[in-house]
């Protein structure tokens, strides 16, 4: 934290001012912490802060799982009514943009960076759940030969 009032210093891979990091993890922050009340979750916007400004500083700015490059300029960009109005292939632009994604499927303050696309596809799984779903999913494709109908 930095300056008067609340400032957080930005990760030099997310490519934003102080400014705007601030008020984009404070966004973030206030979802979430909205979503996992609905599940139970007991925790402040200001815990929320605290643990999703840790998450970008531990992120070295590729996604942990499959070490794809996360995208810095999709942050902010993303628009509910262009995705509405154009569907998938509007989505699949922001495949790299970096989110927010709960280390595990609990309702607490403990997060990490991951790109969309894996946020999207790893829904509630753990993260061994995950890999091992990823796993089965690769096996499968080398037994039967094929990738999925080439």
């Amino acid at each position: 934290m930095t300056g008067v009032g609340v400032s957080w210093s930005a990760p030099d891979w997310v490519k934003q001012n102080d400014k705007d990091y601030s008020e984009l993890i404070r966004k973030k922050a206030v979802a979430v912490t909205r979503r996992d009340k609905k599940r139970d979750g007991k925790y402040s916007v200001k815990e929320a802060i605290e643990a999703i400004h840790q998450a970008f500083h531990r992120c070295n700015g590729f996604d942990p799982y499959d070490g794809s490059k996360l995208d810095p300029e999709l942050l902010g960009e993303y628009k509910n009514d262009k995705a509405k109005a154009q569907g998938a292939a509007y989505k699949r632009r922001f495949a790299m943009l970096p989110t927010i994604d709960h280390v595990k499927a609990e309702p607490i303050p403990d997060f990490q960076i991951v790109s969309w696309q894996t946020n999207d596809a790893k829904g509630d799984m753990t993260p061994e759940e995950f890999i091992a779903y990823c796993r089965r999913v690769a096996d499968i494709r080398l037994i039967r030969g094929d990738a999925l109908g080439e």
